[in-house]
């Protein structure tokens, strides 16, 4: 099998032809009041949409990726840069890619580690896997990807949204893994272990904060996991409907205080709709909703992730457990940092902050890695 091959990230001229036409042709909807509350504000998303047609470079994207050296290995993309201190893979999640690492990969390799940055299957320039996978076949693919076609004897995983669960797969799953560090620990499945010793408070209110959320909230979560190829044939579609749905997204998880541009400048916003528009992978990457869903990893009794971890806590995250119940999991949980600020995006809004977390753990912690 050959090894990984260079990849120039180029999008056609064609395709922000065809994107201003269809925007062009929007049939925006009225709106009965100005604001948020319905989802989206509707005068914003036409301004951005705007914005997106006449003002946004077509090859910005391109060039912010170049920087930095692309692959192609058994249809994954992923960025990799070489050093020589511990390899780490960067994993992202929903509505991201890897150019939510843009700012953080200069910082850790400036500090000599190797950094691989992979596109989730069926996200970005990676292929659609077909069927689609759950999160233990995605760690199967990337284990394949750094073990196999990056050679890699021992590294670290750094993971938020999916990525995190996807992470703390990887670290279960290899021998090779020895530094696990997450920073969206509300997404990691929970343990089985809840009973000894009882929850505590902390743990039991964020179970509830939990089951509210989604009540009020993770209407993405029933859509995606259920029934996504009913919206996405209109989000493939429709450039607007892919800006309105993603956006939203974008505005509510980030810690903006409701306004997005706070963390995500117009251009930034029009960079991963333009990764998610150029490439036709909306519905792709709503599927591996359907597809853990379907085959769901919990971890069994007595099953616990022994490799050495670490998790940033960011303030205005989804939600957030107490640290108790992330260490049931996490048995040798080694760094509980909580940030002074940032959201479920955080390697876009904050990545002095994480990439200073990432690198105090492993290569300044107590024990080292």
């Amino acid at each position: 099998m050959s090894g990984p091959e260079r990849l120039e990230i180029s999008i056609e001229q064609s395709v922000f032809g065809d994107l201003r036409q269809r925007l062009a042709r929007t049939r925006w909807p009225q709106q009965p009041h100005e604001g948020w509350e319905l989802g989206v504000d509707i005068e914003y998303l036409r301004g951005l949409c705007a914005h997106w047609a006449e003002g946004y470079e077509p090859q910005r994207l391109p060039g912010l990726l170049n920087q930095f050296r692309n692959f192609r290995w058994r249809g994954l993309h992923f960025i990799h840069e070489q050093g020589e201190k511990l390899p780490l893979l960067l994993l992202h999640g929903w509505p991201g890619g890897p150019i939510e690492y843009l700012d953080v990969i200069p910082r850790l390799r400036a500090e000599g580690h190797e950094i691989a940055v992979p596109s989730m299957p069926g996200y970005g320039w990676s292929d659609d896997p077909g069927s689609p996978l759950n999160i233990a076949g995605v760690a199967a693919r990337f284990r394949e990807l750094v073990e196999e076609g990056l050679g890699w004897q021992r590294y670290g995983v750094v993971g938020g949204d999916w990525g995190a669960p996807v992470a703390a797969r990887i670290a279960f799953d290899s021998p090779r893994v020895a530094a696990l560090h997450v920073f969206t620990p509300g997404t990691l499945p929970p343990s089985a272990n809840l009973s000894d010793p009882p929850l505590r408070e902390a743990e039991q209110a964020f179970i509830e904060q939990g089951m509210r959320w989604r009540r009020r909230e993770g209407h993405h979560l029933l859509l995606q996991s259920t029934v996504p190829d009913i919206a996405s044939p209109g989000l493939n579609d429709s450039p607007a409907g892919l800006a309105a749905y993603l956006l939203d997204k974008y505005r509510r998880w980030s810690d903006c205080d409701g306004d997005v541009e706070k963390r995500f400048s117009k251009d930034q916003l029009c960079d991963y709709l333009t990764m998610y528009w150029a490439t036709g992978t909306i519905a792709s990457s709503m599927r591996l909703y359907w597809g853990e869903r379907a085959d769901r990893w919990r971890p069994g009794e007595g099953d616990t992730i022994e490799v050495p971890a670490a998790t940033a806590v960011f303030p205005a995250e989804i939600i957030n457990p107490p640290r108790e119940w992330t260490a049931r999991l996490l048995t040798d949980l080694r760094r509980w940092t909580e940030m002074p600020r940032g959201g479920h995006f955080a390697a876009h809004e904050e990545p002095e902050l994480l990439a200073e977390d990432v690198l105090a753990f492993v290569d300044q912690g107590p024990r080292s890695i």
